[in-house]
């Protein structure tokens, strides 16, 4: 399969597969509202909800070639609620894999807003911007037959995106990784090549009790840890809300994860219904930048 083909190929993932309505078919999107805390030296001084939102998709269906599985992320700035800033990221994984659960093949498709500041200071000067256009990052990747391909791109695109839009930016990404040359991973395979990264998170939130799995992106190799505990007053919230059935308890998984060649640890923590079947989280935290703060709050 060539570059161009798998960029088509994650860009339309979305679209109903063709197996709908089998058994073991499933679709579920949680779409979150996204408030923003900005940090001075670890401690917050501004927050602001309604900045932003995003989305999670669990997609699953069967195929003669075995279970096939989506996940997909997105966030992203509301211009209105967040200063003129126009921020966006998308990742998208599919896989293929035996009912045995070994994967055949893996795949994924990410597009985010290059933003390069590294402080509030920063963050602030990027807010006066007027530019029409801005600098994205694009990234795509295959896992199959024991080799790992990847391709990164930097294009531009309207500053400002409405969701109508970003098809458009998308299509623009694939276009620039099309004539990408692939990077060589950054590491030697020893047995089978792990997952993707939200492959290896839903893999992780579907276990009990704590753990900690590998990981592939950018032909690099991470490593996850999870632990898990139960938050009553997150389900009493979630159950208020109707966000989850009544009786449902609600986990809190915290996380973390690492380049296995070494650097810094990322934190971050989601809560899960406990015992769903697909457990789409109900809530994301994470620190994107030492400077900020964000939580993906599911709307009911």
């Amino acid at each position: 399969m060539t570059r161009r083909a798998m960029a088509r190929l994650l860009m339309g993932a979305l679209a109903p597969p063709a197996q709908r309505g089998s058994a073991g078919d499933f679709t579920k999107e949680r779409r979150y509202r996204a408030d923003a805390q900005i940090l001075v030296l670890s401690l917050p001084i501004l927050r602001r909800s309604g900045v932003g939102g995003g989305s999670v998709v669990w997609r699953e269906w069967r195929a003669p070639a075995g279970l096939n599985r989506l996940l997909e992320f997105t966030g992203y700035s509301n211009p209105e609620r967040s200063a003129g800033l126009n921020r966006l990221g998308l990742i998208r994984e599919t896989s293929c894999a035996e009912d045995a659960g070994v994967q055949n093949e893996s795949s994924y498709f990410g597009v985010m807003t290059a933003s390069p500041e590294e402080s509030a200071a920063e963050a602030h000067q990027a807010l006066q911007s007027t530019a029409t256009e801005a600098t994205y990052s694009a990234i795509q990747g295959r896992i199959a037959g024991g080799q790992v391909e990847t391709a990164t791109a930097l294009f531009r695109g309207p500053a400002r995106l409405s969701p109508e839009r970003r098809n458009e930016l998308y299509a623009r990404a694939a276009q620039a990784l099309s004539s990408a040359p692939n990077k060589a991973p950054e590491f030697r395979a020893i047995g089978p090549i792990p997952a993707l990264f939200l492959h290896a998170l839903a893999d992780a939130l579907h276990a009990s009790g704590s753990g900690q799995a590998q990981y592939v992106y950018n032909g690099r190799l991470y490593r996850l840890w999870v632990r898990r505990t139960a938050d009553a007053h997150a389900a009493a919230y979630f159950r208020e809300r109707g966000i989850i059935r009544a009786g449902a308890e609600v986990v809190r998984v915290a996380g973390k994860v690492r380049r296995e060649a070494g650097g810094k640890e990322t934190e971050f923590r989601v809560w899960i219904e406990e015992g769903a079947a697909q457990p789409v989280p109900l809530r994301i935290d994470f620190q994107p930048k030492a400077y900020l703060r964000l939580v993906f709050e599911a709307e009911a």
